[in-house]
């Protein structure tokens, strides 16, 4: 019984959690942008959701890389909250690099928690398609939250989308822009050349396209919900 306890709080403990945070973006995200102001007028849900979060024992495989993905996307949110009204999160000083967060104890950077621990555990570039970093560049934020259970599929179902996004990959016949996201992480692709391979991996469209690409700038402004 001793033995199966700390096990039995822990699946009770992911379970609130993964409702906890689905319930959060689906309330608060629509199309990929988020509700900023709707959030800041009631602090409460997103304050208990960050208490327990930071409360959250270790998980294992697909369920501890599920909930980093959606403390990383909740984190941002709080990070935009805090300083709201803002036009972007480039207009926060340090949003990536300086301003921190508290998880387990442990105070962490935006980029320490993608780059030194969730890429650096679970090294996976698809992981590029479901952090969402609050601007308009980024990949459109989902209005549910990741489950260890079924993180393989929506990994899958969510970069589909992206990728097949006009505005994320623009197309014009077999020639390619793409986001910039393709060349500051190219690495996590396999190296540049890789690039338009992945693409094809998921691009419904039937296309082949031109190894050479280009890119288009990023969008920094604030994936605000109007």
């Amino acid at each position: 019984m001793k033995t199966f306890l700390p096990f039995f709080l822990s699946v009770l403990s992911l379970v609130g959690q993964a409702q906890d945070f689905d319930g959060f973006f689906r309330e608060n995200v629509k199309n990929g942008a988020v509700d900023y102001s709707g959030i800041k007028e009631n602090l409460s849900e997103l304050n208990a959701l960050i208490i327990q979060l930071n409360r959250a024992p270790l998980y294992k495989g697909d369920d501890e890389k599920a909930f980093l993905i959606n403390v990383y996307n909740v984190f941002v949110i709080k990070g935009i909250v805090s300083r709201y009204p803002t036009e972007s999160p480039l207009k926060i000083d340090g949003f990536f690099e300086k301003q921190t967060f508290n998880l387990r104890g442990k105070q962490v950077t935006l980029n320490q928690l993608e780059k030194e621990i969730l890429m650096k555990q679970f090294p996976d570039a698809r992981l590029h398609f479901v952090l969402v970093c609050a601007a308009k560049g980024c990949p459109k934020l989902a209005s549910f939250a990741y489950s260890g259970k079924e993180l393989e599929e929506q990994l899958e179902s969510q970069t589909r989308a992206v990728i097949n996004d006009p505005d994320f990959i623009r197309l014009n016949g077999p020639n390619a822009q793409v986001s910039q996201i393709f060349d500051w992480y190219a690495a996590d692709f396999g190296g540049k050349d890789q690039v338009i391979p992945f693409i094809q991996k998921y691009l419904l469209k039937k296309v082949k396209l031109n190894p050479k690409y280009s890119f288009y700038e990023y969008d920094w402004s604030l994936n605000e919900l109007k």
